[in-house]
């Protein structure tokens, strides 16, 4: 409630308590007949009334009443005083609830005054962004700034009450009404007595006294004895051509004021946090310290430094602070990171990170590689439809590649911009209800081809969570699936439990009634809003020319891939959406003059009305519904950003608009289409934010958008995702490439690496740290030698995670289930040497030396010889005569896993192992975690398994992609994974703090094994040897795979994992080829089947391994087998994006291995 609002109502309610509490015994004396007229006694009522006893008892009822109204008057103040709820009078309810609302409305004069003498907390809407956010995100914070201005309250404890609240921050429990007036939503605050829920979040009165943060942001003062002004002296460490401090001016606090504000009219508005630290504990005016930079009030003298050193760039260390840092300490950087609001977006180049100090990670970087700044999810929000049809139309694409991909290839994936937009539309995806619509939409239409009725004429389609909305063009009585809303004909609603809705196989049986219908934004809940552009007819888009350009490419990528089945045929004009027809070429087509286009239209026009008229339907909509409609009534729709004037565009809108309608729609952004109501809709796109409303409909949403460099990108992805597989570039295939791919500079550079890897010490690539030995800790960095950002992080975390119940039995079936042990940990993770003709396999299999925990150099780049077998042809016979393989040494018999026979001890014991070669699993923790927090921690190990040294932000990224995450949430994470994850049996975690790694990064124990990592062990030595050996490892390698990689994971999460997955179909597909090759060329069939089908199990359309099984089945001489192998084949195709043909190759290899047909004469 406003303050002048409050103040009124103030007024009124003195006013209205005086007059019935003053008043009334006024008026009742002044003209009232008083009680002691019945002195008469009984003769009154025997006696003639002349009106007096009428007017008496009229007068007694008054003052009756007047008695009980300033009683329960009375009984609210005395309730209020005491800061309890008023116990309700039996019969008085009524007018207790009366007093008490105009009582309620006196306390609201005290908090009214304190806001009108103090301002809100000052609120830094810093523009700086740190790694993995954007300027969507930025803008989010400063919008959100405004609700986030009162100081706030969290509550802990299943017992505070409003009055212990009032008592702590305001120094007085009667003003916990105070309290109730800011939080309406808050029931149990108005009650005054009731406990709070909770985890609410209670905002408080401006004068509220906030204590200072338990744990705050490493400041200069952190480890020194709080004092009432930071240290002045310079420190012992300063360098010698340090500055004198800075003289300092005085600045008094005007209302709306804030810090951002106050150091960007002395100089740098980043130099805010230096005004905190120069006037932190100070007193503020009314009482209190200054101690929360959010906090600043009018009347407060801040201490301004006049000159102040620029903040450090990214590519140089911070100098010492020679003014407020403590001697003891190490230098501190300048910049804090205050609590709660805006101000804790710091910049991020105010602290070093080990990179800046030239430490480097310790590997898997081929995932990480993109400098861009995440596509946050924020950006793709109520773009579901947008989002849902690109990653889909990907994942289509992508197997259709891996079906055609040359073994020693990969297919090839985004980098930079467009990697970052693909992670951003993967942690947008959300259950957008499209599978259901199109099954709805289907039964409706068998149904009314039953009932001989039309389709009804669709404004709008909203999708919820569990059902879809259609909103139709006026009342029309409702065909199953589907039932009228709230008694309503014109609105009709389809639950997913619906029993009504048709069976798959009876859905294949019917055409997309509605193939037009592309989503247009979202309405106020978040709920995606489509419309039938057949329907529309001509859909023009007016307003601000970028936005209505934004508006035109949404729509345009999303007809291209839209996940609603139907064939569709997209014409773009000139320059509209450029180089939307080269990646999506299967629908759209370009035209560069409108004549053109007007041409098509007219011939699509034409036959589509000539059909209608031979099949004597009235309407497009009844057509559809008729047997013989199947692929005619397509939709051609127009991408037109500019129609210019002239005899062209009138003919166009003519053609569209013509009766009857056909399937045919043009979507423009020009001037030039002025169109009635009649002829299509104008949807005025003022901006991302505003709110529009739908004709026909009449809902209110907010257009969705897609930005230049996002449609750009958009359209990188898409041509990827159809362009030829490419050499792998993987390092841990490097020399095992087929030569004939490997370009002049690709082999001289491999040379290289061979001759360097010669020269490097093993010893080089980790540092042993003794127990007594203590790293020097860098500039900017804590006692334990790291920085301070990461100090903070890790001191937080260890003051507020629970202890860890290592050695705790693991029972599923407990509250908190841990995962079982892990049943083998074959190798090292990935620290083993290779050489020119792979590692001997006995080494491979050897338990590890586990070296200290160290910064660790990158894994050299391998520099074996050997290469793939050539498709269909035995392998080669040896390795060159200058790097002979090596001897066979005599090895222990394959572990028992998946499909082996035989078993060995796991190397490792009982440490965690990573299972991502299939359904995604974390085996062998020892400690315990809520199931509905597993999910989030088996993440973040997969994460680390893959990506280890990652920093915070890295973190941040791929789990939380384009939010911004504070450090409790992260924090939380880190530590319940931890403590669930364990230790081993000398109390080393698993999952180590960043005190303990080396180079202050986020990795797991090298005793924390990966099948993945264990995987490209072994292939690694299989493919580089020819022998006997060499097939057991490719043996091992594929006995880990048990799926698809990350199958069955939740859509929303594991964003950053689709390189990863890829790059492991693609490995293990060659894996088996290679295997299967070998094994058939051995005539061992059994063998090259089993090598075949477990690549299958990973690439289940990867007609190279097809291939492999009827070869196969063929010389082993089994018909049966080979004819059910290509039955398989063929149901896999038919399933692919609608359907598609086998390769050549493969039906060429069919018609020569299968028996020809005798043809009897």
């Amino acid at each position: 409630m406003s303050t002048p609002l409050r103040l009124l109502r103030a007024l009124l309610g003195l006013a209205v308590l005086a007059a019935l509490i003053a008043g009334i015994p006024l008026v009742l004396l002044a003209v009232g007949y008083q009680p002691t007229e019945f002195a008469g006694g009984w003769d009154l009522l025997t006696q003639q009334d002349d009106g007096r006893l009428f007017f008496t008892v009229l007068t007694t009822i008054g003052w009756i009443g007047w008695a009980l109204f300033t009683l329960s008057a009375l009984v609210e103040i005395v309730a209020l005083v005491r800061g309890r709820t008023a116990k309700r009078i039996k019969g008085l309810g009524g007018m207790q609830s009366f007093a008490g609302l105009l009582i309620g409305g006196l306390v609201l004069i005290a908090p009214t005054a304190a806001s009108a003498a103090t301002t809100g907390p000052a609120v830094a809407a810093t523009t700086v962004q740190t790694a993995g956010t954007s300027s969507a995100t930025t803008a989010q914070t400063a919008a959100a700034a405004e609700q986030d201005a009162w100081p706030t309250h969290t509550v802990t404890g299943d017992s505070e009450l409003p009055w212990d609240l009032a008592e702590q921050y305001l120094g007085s429990g009667p003003r916990w009404k105070d309290i109730a007036a800011l939080n309406p939503s808050v029931s149990q605050l108005a009650a005054g007595d009731q406990f709070l829920p909770k985890g609410t979040v209670i905002r408080l009165p401006a004068d509220a006294n906030i204590a200072k943060p338990a744990a705050p942001a490493p400041a200069p003062s952190q480890t020194a004895p709080e004092t009432a002004a930071p240290a002045q002296q310079p420190t012992q460490a300063a360098p010698t051509d340090a500055k004198p401090a800075a003289a300092e001016t005085e600045h008094v606090v005007k209302p709306d004021e804030n810090l951002w504000g106050i150091a960007d009219e002395h100089g740098d508005p980043e130099d805010w946090p230096k005004i905190f630290e120069a006037n932190k504990g100070k007193q503020l005016p009314g009482g209190g310290t200054f101690d929360n930079p959010d906090l600043i009030v009018p009347g407060q003298k801040l201490t301004l430094p006049t000159a102040t050193a620029p903040a450090p760039t990214s590519d140089s260390r911070p100098a010492p602070d020679t003014k407020t840092t403590p001697a003891p300490e190490p230098s501190k950087t300048a910049t804090p990171a205050p609590p709660a609001s805006a101000p804790s977006t710091t910049p991020t180049t105010a602290a070093p990170t080990p990179a800046q100090d030239g430490q480097k990670a310790d590997t898997a970087r081929q995932l990480q590689d993109s400098d861009e700044a995440l596509a946050p999810a924020a950006v793709w929000m109520g773009a579901g439809a947008l989002a849902a049809a690109l990653i889909g139309t990907l994942a289509t694409r992508r197997i259709l590649q891996q079906r055609r991909r040359r073994p020693g290839r990969r297919i090839p994936m985004p980098t930079g911009s467009a990697a970052a937009t693909e992670q951003g539309l993967r942690a947008a995806q959300h259950p957008t209800g499209f599978d259901l619509l199109d099954a709805a939409l289907r039964t409706l239409a068998l149904n009314l081809a039953a009932a001989e009725r039309d389709l009804p004429v669709v404004t709008a389609v909203v999708l919820h969570e569990q059902k879809v909305e259609l909103h139709l063009d006026g009342d029309v009585p409702p065909m199953k699936p589907f039932s009228g809303a709230a008694g309503r004909t014109d609105l009709w609603t389809c639950p997913a439990s619906s029993p009504d809705l048709a069976d798959h196989d009876a859905l294949q049986a019917a055409d997309a009634p509605y193939p037009a219908l592309v989503s247009l934004g979202w309405d106020g809940a978040g709920r995606l809003v489509l419309v039938d552009l057949e329907h529309v007819g001509v859909l023009n888009l007016d307003g601000d020319a970028d936005h209505a350009r934004h508006v035109l490419q949404a729509l345009a990528v999303e007809l291209a891939s839209t996940p609603l089945p139907g064939h569709l045929e997209i014409t773009a004009l000139a320059d509209t959406a450029a180089g939307l027809d080269e990646a999506a070429p299967e629908r759209v087509v370009r035209t560069h003059t409108l004549a053109d286009a007007v041409a098509e239209l007219t011939s699509h026009t034409s036959d589509q009305r000539r059909a209608l008229a031979a099949l004597g339907a009235p309407t497009l909509r009844a057509a559809r519904l008729q047997e013989d409609a199947g692929g005619s009534w397509t939709p051609h729709i127009l991408l037109a950003a500019e129609l210019p004037e002239g005899d062209h565009t009138d003919a166009l809108l003519d053609l569209i608009t013509a009766q009857p309608r056909v399937a045919g729609a043009v979507v423009t952004a020009s001037e030039n289409a002025d169109l009635t109501p009649e002829e299509g809709w104008t949807l005025h796109c003022a901006g991302p934010d505003e709110t529009i409303v739908l004709p026909g409909s009449g809902l209110p949403i907010k257009l969705q958008g897609l930005t230049d460099q996002h449609f750009a990108d958009a359209i990188e992805l898409l041509t990827l995702s159809a362009a030829d597989d490419v050499p792998a570039r993987d390092e841990w295939l490097d020399g095992l490439l087929d030569t004939d791919d490997q370009t002049e500079a690709e082999k001289s550079r491999a040379a290289q690496d061979h001759e360097d890897a010669g020269k490097e010490d093993p010893a080089d690539d980790a540092e042993e740290i003794s127990d007594d030995e203590t790293p020097q800790p860098a500039t900017g960095a804590d006692e334990d030698g790291m920085p301070e950002e990461y100090a903070d992080i890790e001191r937080e975390e260890l003051e507020n995670e629970p202890p860890a119940e290592a050695g705790s039995p693991t029972d599923e079936t407990d509250e908190g289930p841990a995962l079982p042990p892990a049943h083998t940990a074959v190798v090292p993770d990935g620290q083993a040497e290779h050489g020119t003709g792979g590692q001997p396999l006995a080494d491979l299999l050897a338990p590890p030396a586990v070296p200290a925990p160290a910064a660790a150099a990158p894994e050299p780049a391998s520099a074996a010889a050997a290469m793939l077998t050539k498709p269909e042809a035995a392998p080669t016979a040896a390795a060159e005569a200058d790097n002979p393989a090596p001897a066979r040494i005599p090895v222990p018999a394959p572990a028992r896993g998946i499909d082996d026979a035989d078993g060995t001890e796991a190397t490792h014991g009982s440490a965690p192992t990573v299972l991502l070669l299939g359904r995604v699993l974390v085996e062998g923790a020892t400690g315990r975690i809520d199931s509905n927090r597993l999910n989030a921690a088996v993440e973040l190990v997969s994460y680390l398994a893959l990506n280890p040294g990652a920093d915070h932000h890295a973190i941040d990224d791929a789990l939380w992609p384009g939010r911004l995450v504070n450090k409790d949430m992260r924090n939380s994470v880190i530590s319940r994974t931890r403590s669930w994850l364990g230790k081993n049996a000398d109390g080393d975690a698993y999952f180590p703090r960043v005190q303990h790694t080396g180079d202050s990064r986020y990795r797991l124990a090298q005793t924390v094994t990966c099948d993945w990592k264990t995987f490209q062990n072994l292939a690694r030595t299989g493919l580089a040897r020819l022998d006997e050996d060499g097939e057991l490892a490719l043996r091992r390698a594929l006995a880990l795979v048990r799926g698809r990689p990350f199958a069955a994971i939740d859509p929303q999460r594991y964003a950053w994992a689709e390189p990863a997955v890829q790059e492991m179909v693609s490995a293990i597909a060659d894996v088996a080829y290679e295997l299967s090759t070998r094994r058939r060329e051995a005539a061992d069939y059994a063998g090259a089947l089993w090598a075949a089908h477990r690549g299958l199990l990973a690439a289940e359309e990867n007609e190279m391994l097809h291939r492999q099984v009827f070869l196969a089945h063929h010389e082993a001489g089994d018909v049966d087998a080979l004819r059910a192998a290509a039955a398989r084949l063929s149901k896999i195709n038919e399933g692919l994006g609608g359907g598609v043909d086998m390769e050549a190759e493969t039906a060429q290899l069919l018609s020569t291995l299968l028996p020809k047909p005798v043809i009897r004469r």
